[in-house]
């Protein structure tokens, strides 16, 4: 269902992206990988407390019992 808009995108991408000057097409490019890392970001910080602690929890276990595989 959703293959034909992404193919009319990718169509319309290709003659946009040749004729466009470089270094807007880098502009462009960097723009959308920032907007990608932001929610990323935003997640790691929410996130990073609650890996922290999981992480000094299971190494806590694996000192007290050494034998285990967990």
């Amino acid at each position: 269902l959703a293959i034909l808009p992404y193919r009319v995108i990718w169509i319309v991408a290709i003659p946009v992206g040749a004729t466009l000057n470089l270094g807007f097409i880098w502009l462009l490019a960097d723009t959308l990988n920032a907007m990608m890392a932001i929610p990323n970001l935003i997640g790691l910080i929410i996130l990073g407390p609650m890996v922290f602690r999981a992480t000094k929890t299971y190494w806590e276990k694996r000192a007290a019992n050494p034998q285990s595989a967990d």
